[in-house]
This record gives C-alpha cells, structure tokens and sequence, in this order.
C-alpha cells in the first residue's frame, strides 16, 4: 500500500473505548504470572533507577532512555524504551554527573493533571507491521506537544516482520506497559490510564493492544522475554490498557483502503478523472462502514458520520475536528 510512512493525521478512524475485560485494570482479572522467574528477580533487573533522570530545562521534561523494559529481550535496540515526565511531576536533584534524582511531587498540576491523575500515552511507530527501533536521543519536538498538556510519554520500540515473527510485536508493546506498571511506585501518572495510539499497521497494533488485554494467548511469549508479569511484592500485573487510538488500521484491506481515502484523499492528489472519482467513492464506503458499525460515545448516544458541503461525509456526531 501506499502512503504507510505518511504522518498520522487528526482524523480519527476508530477510538476503542475499552471497559471491563477489554480495559480496566482489575486486580480480578489479572495475568498469569511467569513461571521461569519472580518478584525478586524481576526486582534486581528492570527497577528503574530514580537517580538518572535527564532534564530538559527550556521544554520542562524530565526523561529517560535506553530502558529495557524485559530481561530477556532478543534486541534490546528494538525491545527498550524512553520514559518522558512533565517537569512538576517531580522533585529533581541535580547530582555531580549532570543527572538528577527525583520523586514524585503531587502538589503541582500540568492542565488538568496531577502527577497522580495524569495519562501515559503510548504511540506505535510500526507501519506495515515493521519494527520500531527504541530511541537513541532526546528530542523535544517529538514529546513536548504531549507533555505540555500533562500526559506522560512512553516510547516504546518493538520487533516487528521485519526481524520477528508475530506476535512478536504487540508481545514488546505489552512488555512495555507492564513495565511501566512494574515501576508505578515510583513513576508519576495513573498506570490505569494507558492509552495507545497509532496509524496504519500501528493503529492496527494498538486496536490489538485495546482488544487483548489480559489474554492468556499472550502469556509464554511474555515469560519467553521474562516480561514483568508481577509486581514487585509478587502479585500479577494486568497488560490492559484503558483505550486505543487507531487511524487508518490495516486490519482489513479493504476497509483501510477506504479509511485512507476519507482521511486523506490521496488518490484526489493525483492527476485523472478516474482516480478522482475511486477517491470519493472509496471515502463514501468508509462512511457506510462507520455508521453500520453501531459505535457509541460513554454516555450511549449513537456516533455517526453525515453529508457535508466541504469533504465527503466530514460532519456528524463521529466526526473529530480540532
């Protein structure tokens, strides 16, 4: 397919607001826990260290990078992750090396958000289900829009086709999440609120993600990689997360085809009668396809997308604009 490195636009094809079995975490409902190690060790390899923490002053971040979030990764370039904290989410001591330690400081806000309330959002950088390499430096324009509005930001690499075989890929993005929840006590956010978000084979990941919270499908692949399936006093960590944002989702080609053509049109770009007429075409179906899925907001109010003068279908209670 075409367009799959193109950069995730505001339209949002399907948000999967998950509850219960899909996305709460619930201490009922919790992951096997691994057989080949336990607390103590999990203890001893993946407890972040508080006493290493980066700051951006200008941008107000704290972060991290380079955190391999399970003991046994095959590729740690891929299967690590960077950690970003809006500044007043912490107490930060500068130490002799230039890094700081730091706790969390509940008494300030960002927005809306305390360091108790606030979100942890989750991108998924895998277009056509390729790998997403962990990141290597810090750079500010790529997390500031998200930690200026008080979300916590988790980068997370992944194995992808490329160089595993599935589900190689949503097994690290799990592994990453619990690794989050492993290091709760000490990591600001509100590790029931993990969110995901993706675009193309990312935003099919991350539906994934919404959809299989818990599934015990995923667990000897997780104890393969000796992820964080306990906490750190030995009870079982849940990988559920509490939504997922999917734009252009390929987990069906036929319906991604037309998400593309109503989110971007891209065929409308090129030169020709004919492709002009398949892009509109296409991007009415994808409105077919949305109003018949029967989707609802939280308060039960049926989401649809309607005829508009400007676009295609680009009005209606379903439709997102900024």
């Amino acid at each position: 397919m075409k367009n799959l490195h193109k950069t995730i636009i505001i339209a949002v094809i399907a948000i999967i607001a998950i509850a219960g079995a899909f996305a709460l975490l619930s201490k009922d409902t919790p992951m096997a826990a691994g057989k080949s190690y336990n607390a103590s060790a999990l203890t001893e390899k993946l407890s972040i260290n508080m006493d290493n923490w980066s700051y951006d002053e200008k941008n107000d971040i704290y972060y991290q990078i380079g955190l391999i979030y399970c003991m046994n990764p095959k590729d740690a370039k891929y299967e690590s992750c960077g950690i970003y904290v809006p500044g007043n989410y912490f107490e930060g001591e500068k130490n002799a090396n230039g890094t700081y330690t730091c706790s969390v400081n509940d008494s300030e806000n960002v927005g809306n958000y305390t360091a108790s309330t606030a979100p942890i959002v989750m991108p998924i950088n895998t277009p056509g289900y390729l790998s997403c390499l962990a990141p290597t430096r810090y750079n500010a324009s790529e997390v500031k829009n998200y930690t200026n509005e008080g979300f916590i930001y988790l980068n997370a690499g992944c194995l992808g086709r490329d160089n595993a075989q599935a589900p190689a890929g949503v097994t690290d993005l799990k592994a990453a999440v619990t690794y989050y929840r492993f290091n709760g006590d000490n990591l600001p956010g509100d590790i029931e609120k993990i969110f995901t978000f993706g675009h193309s084979g990312g935003g099919a990941q991350s539906a994934i993600m919404g959809a299989s919270g818990n599934s015990e499908l995923y667990n000897p692949y997780l104890e393969n990689i000796q992820a964080a399936m306990v906490s750190k006093d030995g009870n079982s960590l849940s990988n559920a997360i509490a939504g997922a944002m999917c734009w252009c989702p390929i987990t069906s080609f036929d319906t991604a085809d037309a998400a593309y053509e109503w989110n971007m049109g891209q065929y409308m770009r090129e030169n020709g009668t004919f492709k002009s007429s398949l892009s509109k075409d296409l991007a009415r179906e994808y409105a077919s396809y949305i109003n018949n899925l029967g989707l609802k907001d939280p308060n039960g109010n049926t989401l649809k997308l309607e005829e508009s003068k400007n676009g295609i279908y680009t009005s209606g209670s379903y439709f997102f604009k900024r």
